[in-house]
């Protein structure tokens, strides 16, 4: 079993996954909505910042009925993305983890998520003998990190 500051700190990772579904569900509402009501909107550009008070500032594409839903929503997926980026701040300058997180961010592709799912749920990598089962875990440790599509 893992030392219970380890514990914590997964504790604190996995609370951002549950952020993460919470922001996509939101975000495929916000989508569902506009679909739902014939607004023609950009799909790329729907989430990304200034896009969307440009697509209320079009008073007649956007059903008055709808619009305090797509602002309520448009507030959430906001106020979670800057809960998500926070929480990943903290674990990356955690002293427990900042050196390991910074040496797995200097492979190729691996991003500061990935590092840190790396750092919290491996734990001591010594323990494992060979290499093969280090993999293994590793394999496992991402696949937790990174939400699916649906």
């Amino acid at each position: 079993m893992a030392a219970t500051e380890i514990r914590e700190r997964r504790r604190i990772l996995r609370y951002r996954h549950l952020l993460v579904r919470q922001m996509v569900q939101m975000k495929n509402r916000v989508s569902g909505l506009l679909m739902e009501t014939g607004v023609s909107h950009n799909k790329q550009r729907l989430h990304k910042l200034g896009y969307f008070p440009e697509l209320l500032a079009n008073a007649d594409a956007v059903s008055a009925s709808i619009r305090p839903l797509l602002q309520l929503s448009r507030e959430s997926i906001t106020r979670l993305q800057r809960t998500e980026g926070a929480i990943v701040r903290s674990l990356q300058r955690d002293p427990l983890l900042a050196e390991r997180v910074r040496r797995l961010q200097t492979i190729p592709a691996v991003s500061r998520v990935t590092a840190l799912s790396w750092a919290l749920e491996m734990g001591d990598i010594s323990l494992f003998s060979r290499s093969d089962k280090r993999s293994a875990i590793a394999g496992s440790a991402e696949m937790r990190s990174v939400p699916r599509k649906k």
